[in-house]
């Protein structure tokens, strides 16, 4: 029915008529009721009963409700007694004429413990014309008062006034509490299936039917509900909960954009209320709490998929606010649930209120996950890809460097060694200046002038033979018993261990200081972290996650394979990288978080998960080539090297087949740890190459990240058998790296000075240039910062020899000389006006073009060519002043002329 935009409060003129004649019904009982004296005698009866039950022990008496219910007979599930439909809204007309009182649809929860029943229009007249009263099921007398209504004051007396309730063990707020959620559950049930719930769920005996049955459960069997629990500190919030959101509290700031800043553990009102987010009130049909919502919580409650009414199944929810135990009806304004939207869904209407039947997480796709959700119960994955670990060092200054296990070792070394020269420097200070102490200490004291041998023999103290021995050791000692040179060593003994232990004091807090992130040897604060790449098993869309795992443990790595399936319990999130434009949601596990071992069948794994295997060089040319998780895996030979001592090093790699990739670094081989692994001619294997949108032409290009690896040896099985092809296959060919060397120049050469790769990454000097000398018919390629492989050195000349300087500037004119020219510069095409052509007259010529021609021509002296092995470094090429080099060519020359 299409009646959710229909006002709950206003009908028709028809329903105003119908109200207009049942306020005048109500006026006219009401009088009748302040006629009758039957009733004011019946309160009166019913207040001493009540008092005289407080002076008696009241056996309990389970109540005709809470008898069905333990009855074990099977009961008709509440969604099978409604024909399986869901709660819908109806406009008050529809909803009195399916037999729905009006005032039914004005209660909420905030009006419900305030409303008032009127008993003419559930209670003919006569019955309290007999007794004053009526008595209603479980034996309870409901005494009106004057008005002919009945609220929460005479439901409280009716229960007291109950056979088998004892008036001592419950409070009128007691009452009050429980008859405010009993209207509200019924008032709501009769609008959401008026067609058959409609006049028969709030009425005075349903009403006084619930409360006994609460003070059955809860009073005479002590089964206390969930909240109840929680707020004594009987049992935990984390446990999974539904929860029914029964009002708001503040709908906080309606989130514009993504914020971490949801985190923090509220820590009284203050926090509360400085904190955006929203605050509601949440209910388990006994008691109501305060909840404090995270950001996308928070959004949900804008949206509407949050509302009062609705259901939640929490996990994982936090106390705070107070660390008192305390009843819920006596609970502080800072007591309160904080919740978040990675642990907590909207949940079926007619899912039972309080502890879940199972208390573990539920279950949550990944692809539903908030950045700033707050911690995941748990995620069903498949891992797809394991990498080695890394470690994480935060710097002093608050940055933060991520290094492979090779990185780290030398890292490590080298601070060390750091740290061990300055502990000595250190100590040899400390020293110093403690023997520097102990010499103005030890001044010298005024020498005795004799010391017989009477008074040599009354020193027993060790202190006293010290100061003896100091001022004439040599003649002293020689007159000290046995016992007194015992006592006197042990006594040297005391004084040095104490000066020793001193010195090491001074020694220890100096070093405190020093490590200290202020001081001059810092301590490394370095922690291990093991990233994996998932997947979610509940996704078919083959969406890619990150799972990191800080300060994994041996058995955990032992556990976690590729192409197994586990459900991993307590994550958090945070964001990730950008994919297609979007941020993917990242996992983090902590010490809490625990991983199941799932068997999946081999068909269904199949289609989820690619084993590692070695790529061919071939499958990369094609430009629809994918892969897992966007990473390759290759073995090849290393034929040149790029940049090797720059920041962004690149490689070519070459299989068997003479196949090429270039291999681009993202970090120098120094920092990297791999100066001494990458080298040509070496057979390397490597993990975790990256794939990108790059070009194919000359060359495919891949990408070695953080996490890629670089092995002469690995023990994966695939990378192996493909090490050892790519072995014989070299083997079976002569003059391998010649021929790849040459293929690879050419391959170069034929793509000219276009970028291989993205233009960021592309090499700062030209590549692979020819140049035509005068005096020789030999080609010189001039290959940049490329690196041949093997080249013969000629022979040396004598010349060259004797003189070094002469030797090293021929080098670099040579190398200048195959530097290509710069393009022509266009011709600008600029006009004169025609009236600077008329005015202007140009100078005469005081010189012949022939002079000009002489003076501006150098003799070219002849360059013998150059192999490679010659050639200058950059480095070296920079410091060298060509201007002196070209006026020193130009002396030269006159001089030969």
């Amino acid at each position: 029915m299409n009646n959710k935009n229909l006002p709950v409060g206003c009908g028709t003129e028809d329903s105003a008529a119908e109200t207009s004649h049942v306020e005048d019904t109500l006026s006219r009982s009401q009088d009748v009721f302040q006629n009758l004296h039957n009733v004011e005698l019946a309160r009166d009866m019913q207040d001493m009963r009540i008092r005289k039950k407080k002076r008696q022990t009241i056996r309990p008496l389970p109540g005709s409700l809470f008898l069905t219910k333990t009855s074990g007979v099977t009961r008709i599930p509440l969604k099978a007694a409604v024909n399986g439909r869901p709660p819908a809204r109806y406009a008050p007309k529809q909803l009195y004429g399916l037999g729905v009182h009006q005032h039914v649809c004005e209660i909420s929860s905030e009006t419900a413990e305030s409303f008032r029943f009127h008993l003419k229009q559930f209670i003919k007249q006569e019955a309290f014309l007999d007794g004053g009263g009526v008595q209603l099921a479980d034996g309870g007398w409901l005494i009106p008062c004057k008005d002919g209504t009945a609220g929460k004051e005479e439901f409280y007396r009716a229960l007291c006034d109950t056979p088998g309730v004892d008036p001592k063990l419950i409070s009128e707020g007691w009452v009050d509490n429980h008859y405010r959620w009993v209207v509200w559950k019924q008032a709501s049930m009769e609008r959401s299936f008026p067609e058959i719930m409609g006049g028969l769920c709030l009425t005075p005996e349903q009403v006084l039917l619930q409360l006994k049955y609460r003070y059955d459960v809860e009073v005479d069997h002590s089964r206390r509900p969930a909240l109840r629990k929680i707020t004594e500190k009987d049992d935990t919030a984390a446990k999974t909960l539904v929860l029914c959101v029964c009002g708001v509290v503040s709908r906080g700031h309606s989130p514009s954009r993504q914020s971490f800043n949801d985190t923090k553990t509220p820590q009284g009102v203050d926090a509360k209320v400085e904190n955006p987010s929203a605050v509601v009130w949440l209910t388990d049909g006994w008691y109501a709490i305060k909840a404090q919502l995270d950001e996308p919580l928070t959004a949900m409650l804008h949206n509407g998929r949050v509302a009062v009414g609705g259901k939640l199944i929490i996990h994982g929810a936090q106390l705070v606010g107070s660390q008192e135990a305390c009843p819920p009806l006596e609970a502080p304004e800072s007591l309160m649930l904080k919740i978040c939207a990675n642990s907590s869904r909207p949940t079926r209407w007619d899912t039972k209120l309080g502890f879940h039947k199972d208390p573990r997480p539920f279950l949550l796709p990944v692809s539903c996950l908030y950045s700033s959700g707050g911690p995941v119960g748990c995620v069903d994955i498949i891992i797809l890809r394991s990498y080695p670990i890394q470690w994480m060092e935060r710097k002093p200054d608050g940055g933060v460097v991520f290094r492979s296990v090779r990185a780290e070792e030398k890292e490590a070394r080298r601070y060390n060694d750091h740290k061990q020269k300055a502990m000595e420097i250190l100590f040899t200070k400390i020293q110093d200046g403690f023997e520097k102490e102990d010499k103005g200490n030890n001044k010298p004291q005024r020498r005795r002038q004799t010391i017989s041998r009477q008074d040599i023999a009354s020193l027993q103290a060790g202190e006293e033979l010290y100061e003896a021995v100091g001022d004439d050791p040599a003649y002293l000692e020689a007159h000290l018993s046995e016992q007194q040179m015992e006592t006197l060593g042990t006594y040297r003994c005391s004084l040095m261990e104490k000066r020793q232990a001193e010195l090491q004091d001074r020694y220890r807090r100096a070093l405190e200081s020093a490590e200290d992130s202020k001081g001059s040897c810092p301590k490394r604060d370095v922690t291990p972290v093991w990233r994996l790449c998932v997947a979610d098993s509940m996704d078919q869309r083959g969406s890619v996650y990150q799972l990191n795992l800080w300060r994994p443990a041996s058995d955990l790595q032992s556990l976690l394979k590729e192409g197994f399936r586990y459900k991993v319990y307590n994550l958090t999130t945070s964001d990730g990288k950008k994919h297609g434009g979007s941020i993917a949601v990242q996992l983090t596990g902590s010490k809490k978080t625990q991983f199941q071992d799932l068997q999946a069948p081999q068909e269904w794994l199949s289609t989820r998960f690619q084993p590692r295997v070695s790529t061919r060089f071939v499958d990369l040319q094609n430009p629809e080539f994918q892969s897992l998780c966007s990473e390759v895996d290759l073995t090849g030979y290393v034929i040149s090297i790029i940049d090797g001592q720059g920041f962004s090093p690149a490689l070519y790699v070459a299989d068997g087949r003479l196949n090429f990739v270039k291999v681009r670094c993202f970090s120098s081989f120094a920092q990297s740890g791999l100066e001494d692994l990458v080298k040509p001619r070496v057979q390397l294997a490597l993990s975790n190459l990256q794939l990108r949108g790059q070009s194919i032409s000359p060359t495919p290009v891949v990408y070695a990240g953080d996490l890629t690896i670089f092995s002469t040896n690995p023990k994966e099985g695939h990378l192996q058998e493909s090490l050892s092809q790519n072995k014989n296959l070299v083997q079976s060919q002569e003059n391998f790296f010649l021929i790849a060397e040459e293929k690879l120049s050419h391959l170069v050469k034929s793509d000219g000075l276009r970028s291989v790769s993205s233009p960021a990454l592309q090499t700062r000097t030209p590549v692979f240039t020819t140049v035509r000398r005068q005096d020789t018919k030999n080609t010189v390629r001039s290959l940049g910062s490329f690196t041949p492989v093997s080249r013969k050195p000629p022979a040396a000349n004598c010349s060259t020899e004797k003189d070094p300087i002469s030797t090293k500037r021929r080098k670099a004119v040579d190398y200048l000389s195959r530097i290509p020219s710069p393009p022509p510069l266009l011709h600008l095409g600029s006009e004169a006006s025609p009236c600077v052509n008329k005015t202007f007259n140009p100078p005469r010529r005081s010189w012949t073009p022939s002079t000009l021609n002489t003076a501006q021509t150098p003799a070219c002296k002849p360059v013998n060519s150059l192999v490679e092995d010659e050639w200058v470094n950059d480095e070296e090429l920079a410091m060298i002043d060509t201007q002196a080099l070209h006026d020193g060519d130009l002396l030269q020359g006159h001089k030969t002329v």
